[in-house]
């Protein structure tokens, strides 16, 4: 992740009967700025809001701060899903998109397979134990681990690996939490566990349907709206983690509120592990993330997809990077 830190700073469409979606509802990643024509009207400014917030973002996020996240979302999502359709498309004897689709464009980094493969398991697990205590009773929620996802093999077992990324996360949130008392720390926790889910299932498919703007006549499996869903918290997720790195490059920096100055002049950092957790998290308050941010963030990890081996890519066959894979 610290590759994202700008170092110039130092030198100056064919569909089937058995396909769950056909590509033909998927807006392809280079007309997406026509989907936001004249006013957008946002399906989830809330649940954006609440989760940038709490990756690091201030109690508020900038309205247009918001809107711009949900359109690179959007915008991801249905270039993730357009892949994923392709690879559904490409199995002659069972070319229904499931999960093991996705998990299979985002294979090169194995870190983040895994990280979406104990979702899945935890959520299993999850629904398993209320089954176990209330019986049917809850059978309506959105908890996945459904019948129809059982050839996910959402509860197979695979090793554990650490997970920095995560790790970094959690350390930052720990920092975080330290800063805020009373109300402020409860709102915080809210906005930790917010997600895109509810739970009601059928509420949570007509909003991720309506989102991503899937035609009714088109069916697409619970599992796979689940995994879209966890796909756009995570895209959420890394675009703040950015964001806040390229603070360091910025006159919007903040001052570690955690380090401390001795007498000889000798600063001795608490956080030299993880130097971005309190970027705009400073004493005098909170800095809200701003869109100038925000593209700066996608531009360098732009332009750090293009690179490979210290050797650009040919540019004709270059494909958008996707912040979640």
């Amino acid at each position: 992740m610290a590759n994202i830190r700008d170092n110039t700073t130092k030198k100056s469409a064919r569909p089937s009967i058995n396909v769950a979606i056909h590509p033909n509802c998927v807006t392809p990643p280079g007309s997406i700025g026509n989907t936001f024509d004249g006013e957008h009207k946002s399906i989830f400014f809330d649940e954006i809001s609440q989760i940038m917030r709490g990756y690091g973002d201030c109690e508020k996020p900038l309205r247009e701060s918001v809107i711009l996240v949900e359109k690179i979302v959007l915008q991801q999502l249905r270039g993730i899903m357009q892949e994923a359709i392709d690879h559904a498309m490409s199995r002659p004897n069972s070319p229904t998109l499931s999960r093991r689709d996705f998990e299979y464009i985002m294979r090169k980094n194995q870190i983040r397979v895994a990280r979406l493969q104990k979702y899945f398991r935890d959520m299993a697990m999850v629904k398993k134990r209320l089954k176990d205590i209330c019986g049917g009773r809850y059978s309506h929620l959105n908890l996945g681990g459904s019948s129809e996802a059982s050839d996910d093999d959402s509860d197979r077992e695979v090793p554990e690996k650490y997970d920095e990324e995560k790790v970094r996360r959690l350390f930052r949130a720990d920092r975080i939490a330290q800063i805020l008392t009373g109300k402020q720390y409860d709102e915080y926790n809210l906005a930790r566990r917010t997600s895109f889910m509810h739970r009601n299932a059928e509420t949570f498919k007509g909003r991720m349907r309506a989102w991503l703007n899937i035609p009714e006549d088109v069916n697409i499996t619970q599992s796979c709206l689940l995994t879209l869903a966890y796909l756009a918290h995570e895209t959420i997720a890394v675009l703040v983690d950015f964001c806040i790195l390229t603070r360091l490059d910025s006159g919007n920096r903040s001052v570690d509120p955690y380090s401390r100055v001795t007498s000889s002049g000798k600063s001795y950092n608490m956080l030299h592990a993880c130097p971005e957790v309190t970027q705009g998290r400073g004493m005098d308050g909170v800095r809200a993330i701003t869109p100038q941010e925000i593209n700066e963030a996608m531009r360098r990890h732009r332009q750090m997809a293009t690179r490979t081996s210290g050797r650009y890519r040919n540019a004709l066959n270059f494909k958008p990077p996707y912040l979640a894979m």
